[in-house]
């Protein structure tokens, strides 16, 4: 038997129950991934800071504390094959895709009345750490570090004394400072994250 959703059965009218089901099932939120792009691109950020930060962290927690335990020469020669294998696209990407947290940062501040203060100030903090605390530390602490090692020779007392106090030195401290500002980075991009739905 069908029923006719325009006449009430006792006290209820059909018609007003199906419009207040529709009505109840659009209120519903949307998957917060899927909401924005932004917010996607933030969380994709906030991966890759924190990929970057685990990168980093084992090579000063254990990588450079085996190879400290090499002979010089061997522990110049294998660091400098890392060196050169480790630049690849995927890495590049994997190292410094973090950065991509300049774009939803640059879209919520231009566009403060859509976006909490919270949202805009974690996203432009985590910006702005990632690229002074681990891409500019990379580029002027770390790679000219990288490529004095590829210029030395493994023999010389030279190349020793600069693999055993420039390089176990003050390479592995640059690196340990580009871990804990790529963990801050990914903390703060988290935080502007799970802010982006409060205007």
């Amino acid at each position: 038997m069908a029923i006719d959703p325009t006449l009430e059965y006792g006290s209820m009218n059909v018609n007003s129950v199906v419009q207040e089901g529709v009505t109840t099932l659009s209120a519903k939120t949307t998957p917060w991934l899927l909401e924005s792009h932004l917010e996607s691109i933030m969380l994709a950020s906030v991966i890759l800071e924190a990929m970057a930060g685990g990168i980093i962290f084992i090579f000063s927690n254990t990588i450079m504390r085996t190879f400290a335990k090499f002979d010089a020469d061997i522990g110049i020669n294998v660091m400098n094959e890392l060196n050169i294998l480790i630049v690849n696209p995927l890495f590049v990407f994997v190292f410094f895709g973090g950065l991509i947290s300049a774009y939803p940062a640059t879209v919520m501040m231009m566009k403060p009345d859509q976006f909490s203060k919270p949202a805009r100030y974690y996203a432009l903090a985590s910006t702005l750490v990632f690229f002074f605390g681990e891409f500019l530390v990379t580029v002027t602490q770390n790679v000219p570090r990288n490529n004095a090692l590829l210029a030395v020779d493994p023999d010389s007392e030279e190349g020793i004394r600069y693999w055993e106090t420039d390089f176990l030195g003050g390479w592995v401290a640059w690196n340990t400072a580009r871990c804990v500002f790529s963990v801050i980075a990914a903390i703060l991009g988290g935080l502007s994250l799970v802010s982006m739905r409060n205007t």
